[in-house]
């Protein structure tokens, strides 16, 4: 099975490349933190929230009833909310973003890492903080006999990182993660994933004659 198809990775101002029940709402265990240099308050923690993870089954579900359906739904944001507090918020600046992929499949894994500028903040490694504005998932199931054998999530996770300049940059992650369940948990085993990372486009490259 495939797990990289469709890796893009694209800089602002350029736009992101872009399946109802009631979802769930999973409130991210962390807080974006930093100071700035010179601001008098550099000797004390600034927090800033993030935003929760949304998550509804937006197909596949009819055959499931409202329990089997939430449970699925908490089971997947699970997921996706380490990966998204591994890859994009917890401390900064840092380096290590490995750990971002710790419920992908071992050959998932293996694709994520060397596609690691796309699927978390490495190119903000040195922002001093980073909270999520926007956390989207839209989850779609392959369900037998009442139970759900494969899925995938529709997402759109939005996030703003301080940089040392004290300025905002934007960073936008669209696209699907797909999902199996294991032993334990349901794991990723492929992704097709767009990221805007904010970062400036060369000027020169945006004044190129289009013809």
């Amino acid at each position: 099975m495939m797990s990289d198809m469709g890796l893009r990775r694209r800089h602002a101002p350029r736009t992101s490349r872009v399946g109802v029940r009631a979802g769930v709402v999973i409130a991210l265990a962390v807080l974006a933190t930093g100071c700035q240099a010179g601001d008098p308050t550099d000797d004390e923690t600034q927090e800033a929230e993030s935003a929760a993870l949304r998550v509804e089954t937006v197909s596949g579900a009819d055959r499931l009833d409202d329990q089997t359906r939430t449970e699925l739904e908490g089971e997947v944001g699970d997921v996706l909310s380490d990966y998204v507090v591994e890859a994009f918020l917890g401390t900064f600046p840092r380096e290590d973003f490995v750990q971002s992929f710790g419920a992908f499949t071992s050959r998932a894994a293996r694709d994520a890492a060397g596609s690691i500028e796309v699927l978390t903040a490495t190119n903000a490694r040195d922002a001093t903080a980073i909270r999520a504005t926007q956390l989207d998932a839209r989850l779609s199931f392959l369900t037998q006999r009442r139970a759900a054998y494969a899925g995938s999530a529709r997402v759109h996770f939005a996030f703003d990182a301080t940089m040392d300049d004290g300025a905002t940059r934007p960073l936008v992650l669209d696209g699907r993660i797909m999902l199996v369940p294991g032993d334990d948990s349901w794991q990723v085993f492929g992704f097709d994933l767009t990221l805007d990372d904010g970062a400036p486009v060369d000027a020169e490259t945006e004044s190129e004659d289009p013809s």
